[in-house]
């Protein structure tokens, strides 16, 4: 596995040629790419820009909303090919995205089939271009509180869709934060089948001395900074699964987007050391 940078899940809205030659200075191996930005530019030019910089191309969003209506999903597909070929000529095969935990409106067995459907229909798209598509599920208690009906989110719920969806590039977007506040444990790697099964992990740390039960999922804390996830058993976890993908920080500190970029890219590698085994 290897450190990659998400400019944006550390505050910090930039455009590649900011991010990579500072994702190079701080010692990342790889970067996250903002298909919609990049897909702006002639591919050569982004493909130019990792090279130079020595960066992995760690992955892509999935750049479709399956969660509104069908007419903007349907808009959202049709630009998906175009991504799809952008991304795989940058050197990248892996796409992730999130579920959401609960809704108002659907029943758990109506969100279920639409979420199957949807994400099948990108599913085969990405897979006719070789790329992994993975779920994230979201698993703080706070995150379904208010919610008329609950939704996926845990590694079972999230395997049990992913198995309905059917493909064979279907699988997982591991994050320690919900790893931990939906209480999954070491011993639930061994359901991952293996590790081609993910396609990216997100690492950060939780506020001290507030329960698993009120833990308000945007705010949290960089990677080791507080102990209180268990980084170390979670990555133990990744090495025996052998997962060769990005790791990337999302810790949704607002202090990072208060600092310059570079300093704010300075203080996350510098948490991400702290936690690497």
């Amino acid at each position: 596995m290897y450190k990659a940078l998400a400019s944006g899940a550390i505050g910090h809205n930039v455009a590649l040629e900011v991010a990579a030659p500072m994702a190079k200075k701080y010692g990342f191996e790889g970067i996250m790419l903002d298909i919609e930005s990049e897909c702006q530019r002639p591919v050569e030019e982004t493909k130019r820009l990792l090279a130079e910089n020595n960066l992995i191309p760690g992955g892509i969003g999935l750049p479709v909303e399956f969660r509104a209506g069908e007419d903007v999903f349907r808009k959202d597909m049709e630009k998906l090919e175009e991504y799809a070929k952008y991304a795989v000529a940058c050197g990248t095969n892996r796409c992730s995205t999130y579920i959401l935990p609960a809704s108002d409106t659907l029943t758990y067995a109506e969100n279920f089939e639409l979420h199957r459907s949807r994400l099948k229909q990108a599913a085969e798209i990405l897979e006719a271009y070789g790329i992994s598509l993975g779920l994230e599920y979201v698993g703080p208690p706070t995150m379904r509180a208010g919610k008329k009906y609950e939704f996926i989110h845990n590694l079972d719920q999230m395997l049990e869709l992913c198995n309905a969806i059917g493909t064979g590039n279907i699988g997982l977007m591991l994050d320690l934060w919900h790893w931990d506040m939906s209480e999954q444990t070491s011993a639930d790697f061994k359901k991952i089948p293996d590790e081609s099964w993910i396609t990216c992990v997100h690492v950060m740390d939780a506020p001290a001395g507030i329960p698993r039960e009120e833990q308000i999922d945007q705010v949290r804390a960089l990677p080791g900074s507080t102990g209180v996830l268990k980084s170390a058993e979670f990555f133990q976890g990744l090495k025996e699964l052998g997962y060769t993908g990005p790791v990337m920080a999302e810790p949704f500190v607002p202090a990072l987007g208060e600092m310059s970029f570079e300093e704010a890219v300075k203080v996350v590698k510098e948490s991400l050391d702290k936690i690497w085994v």
